[in-house]
């Protein structure tokens, strides 16, 4: 079974599975220097005692009330997460809205980050991590940084993503289409760990898909163009290209989490996957699960029930009742 609950003090946390993914910071895309996507985050364990920020993912705003502030992330960032918070290497999960999260230079310091966090993943029973991999971590709405921000002291009133509307959408979106490998595109937005890709004459880059992955990549940077590859329902995966070779946007590590968006012509801009795999070198492939079955559905609208982080357990728990 792939999840576990911990419990501390005030709160009721759900974690869960282990840690694997290749895919996850932006290379070859493009900074998000005018806020393009201000419901976009960057997530971070905290170790409170030290103002340190590490184990890094992105994700998107799903949910927001009086009482809390929820995070729709990749489940194998949960996993960590939990993991950590139960070892006691991290306190718990922070988050920043901020497009540039290195403080004086440096790529750990928690300041800007809003903590309290507690990651929650849904049960996807040993499943591997392109599939269900989805996780939620919550926020109580009176939550600070240290500097004694609430999210909406420091980053104002956010509009939360639109997730698809139904299991059925990607479906329908693909099949619209007569040829939708050259037809569909995608994008791609997150705060990758990848070392920067030096461009001449500019102190900030895209990530190096041949770096070493070491936390110093910690700006929001957005992928346009990928491609639509395969979608297979069944196992709720998309799969989507991407040519590094040739230059075109990519994902790789760090970017675990952030949300996949289609430009819907009716409904606007869609979330339709979040980051969680893809080829190993982060060059060709990417892949996410596709929002395809209604029990991803009820795990996700888990963070929009009334309550507090105590009512987004219960709701999870009650749903994967065995």
């Amino acid at each position: 079974m792939r999840t576990r609950l911990v419990v501390a003090l005030f709160a009721v946390v759900a974690l869960v599975v282990g840690m694997s993914s290749t895919a996850g910071a932006i290379t070859w895309g493009r900074p998000d220097v005018n806020n393009e996507y201000p419901n976009v985050a960057s997530l971070r364990g905290i170790v409170e005692e030290e103002n340190l920020a590490r184990i890094s993912c992105s994700g998107s705003l799903l949910h927001m009330d009086a009482e809390k502030i929820v995070i729709l992330t990749a489940a194998h960032c949960t996993d960590a997460w939990a993991d950590a918070i139960a070892a006691g290497t991290i306190d718990s999960v922070g988050v920043s809205f901020d497009l540039n999260n290195q403080v004086d230079g440096s790529t750990t310091d928690a300041t800007y980050y809003v903590t309290g966090g507690v990651p929650i993943s849904y049960p996807a029973k040993d499943a591997p991590f392109e599939t269900y991999d989805y996780g939620l971590v919550v926020f109580s709405a009176t939550a600070e940084n240290s500097l004694g921000e609430t999210v909406q002291e420091r980053w104002g009133t956010l509009t939360p993503v639109q997730i698809a509307p139904d299991p059925e959408y990607l479906s329908r979106v693909i099949s619209s289409v007569s040829n939708p490998t050259q037809s569909l595109s995608f994008t791609a937005v997150g705060y990758g760990t990848g070392e920067k890709f030096p461009i001449p004459g500019e102190e900030t880059g895209p990530a190096d898909p041949s770096g070493t992955n070491t936390s110093t990549f910690l700006i929001r940077y957005i992928a346009d163009g990928l491609t639509y590859n395969a979608y297979n329902p069944v196992n709720d995966v998309l799969r989507l290209s991407m040519n590094i070779a040739q230059g075109e946007s990519g994902t790789c590590n760090g970017d675990s989490g952030g949300p996949i968006f289609y430009e819907d012509p009716t409904l606007g801009l869609v979330q339709v996957s979040l980051v969680s795999g893809g080829d190993a070198p982060c060059r060709a492939t990417n892949t996410g699960p596709g929002f395809s079955t209604q029990e991803a559905f009820d795990f996700i609208a888990c963070g929009t029930v009334q309550g507090d982080v105590n009512a987004v357990v219960a709701c999870v728990e009650g749903l994967f009742a065995s």
